[in-house]
């Protein structure tokens, strides 16, 4: 039986490029895919504001009526001591979900103030413990806001991961499957050992790179195969990322830029 996850970032709300008809788009789009799971992987304000953090709880509660919903910050949430208002507001900055078949773990890759993002010596540690209990069988996630891997089509190289080697590293050592960011605000996929590493673009906002578009992504995961659906939240147009056979003997997969030939969806 398919399984489907959507993967949401960089709402922005307080952002002068925010849309509040992609708002409403968005929620239509989550409601009529059904995911099982939703990810949101960071920057739910601009400036970490008490009224950004309200317009944020209500979307929030929004998304957990469609299905169970996991948030962590980013680096905008983090801006003028706004982490408090998101511990208050929205939930915990790191937690573990484990349910019949997946395990969610959230970080907190945000640093008050800066655009740049670390894991950090204690959350690493914290992370190697929660993946030691983590049942063999259960499809692990782990997501956080600053990306893992460099994204192509985003200019300069900026605000990866400071410790991101470190992190890569106890990732494939633990057999992580999915590894959910944000922040650059241009969707791509990579997989590396084994492991999918899944950027989201900006849904719900105009601040976008080149040819990209406001969009979410949606990841489909049946016995044989998983599959990354990039969705444009502008008019619900969607096209595949990705696609990877899960079998062992099988090594072959595919991977398509998200920048089509024949131009934005």
């Amino acid at each position: 039986m398919e399984k489907k996850i959507a993967q949401i970032s960089d709402i922005h709300f307080g952002e002068k490029n925010f849309s509040s008809k992609l708002r409403e788009n968005l929620l239509g789009q989550l409601q009529d895919e059904n995911p099982d799971l939703i990810v949101v992987s960071g920057d739910l304000t601009t400036e970490g504001y008490a009224h950004e953090y309200e317009l944020a709880a209500e979307f929030a509660d929004e998304l957990r009526s469609i299905t169970a919903t996991y948030i962590i910050p980013g680096n905008h949430d983090a801006r003028n001591v706004g982490l408090v208002h998101f511990e208050k507001m929205i939930g915990k900055r790191k937690f573990v979900h484990h349910d019949s078949e997946f395990a969610v773990i959230g970080l907190d890759s945000s640093e008050p103030d800066i655009n740049d993002g670390q894991i950090g010596m204690d959350q690493l540690e914290w992370l190697a413990r929660e993946l030691e209990r983590v049942p063999d069988h259960l499809c692990k996630i782990v997501t956080f806001h600053h990306h893992l891997l460099p994204i192509p089509n985003t200019g300069r190289e900026r605000n990866i991961l400071l410790d991101s080697g470190d992190l890569l590293r106890l990732l494939n050592s633990y057999g992580v499957d999915f590894v959910l960011n944000g922040h650059k605000h241009v969707p791509n996929v990579w997989m590396i050992e084994g492991m999918v590493t899944l950027n989201s673009g900006t849904a719900t906002t105009r601040k976008l790179r080149g040819e990209t578009f406001p969009s979410h992504n949606q990841l489909r995961i049946d016995e044989d195969r998983i599959s990354v659906d990039l969705i444009n939240t502008e008019n619900g147009s969607k096209r595949e990322m990705a696609s990877y056979s899960v079998k062992v003997e099988d090594e072959e997969y595919m991977i398509c830029s998200y920048v089509h030939p024949e131009g934005p969806l």
